[in-house]
């Protein structure tokens, strides 16, 4: 009886080791905006980052190209450090067969920024961020 217990409670314990990375890897499209959203909002160039694709197309201020995720985040991090970030609101959303992005409004300092997001999805469905335009 005993053996048949710690064989359920084995059983269990792999279930959830190799069920719960299969969960984490599937981000569907509103948990990825959200997380850009909350990311903007604190300023958090490492919270965006998580979020990255391989490589980031990134177009802010001067700099614009495709760079390495942590390439990507060191340059973000300087806009967030020179721009405290006040407020973030979602303008529109798109997410159909051609298309996945989001535009935010961001209020920094005394200035506003327009935010473009595009997303793309990969083989195991979960989107990640391609290209960041901050206007």
């Amino acid at each position: 009886m005993i053996y048949k217990v710690m064989r359920r409670c084995t059983f269990l314990v792999l279930c959830c080791m190799v069920g719960a990375p299969v969960l984490a890897m599937n981000t569907s499209f509103d948990e990825v905006v959200k997380s850009a959203s909350i990311a903007l909002k604190e300023g958090n160039a490492k919270k965006l980052a998580n979020v990255f694709d391989n490589s980031v197309h990134l177009s802010v201020k001067r700099d614009e190209g495709a760079f390495t995720k942590f390439q990507a985040e060191l340059l973000l991090n300087d806009f967030f450090r020179t721009n405290k970030v006040d407020a973030v609101k979602e303008v529109q959303r798109a997410n159909n067969s051609t298309a996945a992005f989001a535009v935010f409004s961001l209020k920094s300092n005394s200035k506003n920024y327009r935010v473009f997001i595009k997303f793309v999805q990969s083989n195991n469905k979960e989107f990640k961020i391609a290209e960041i335009r901050i206007e």
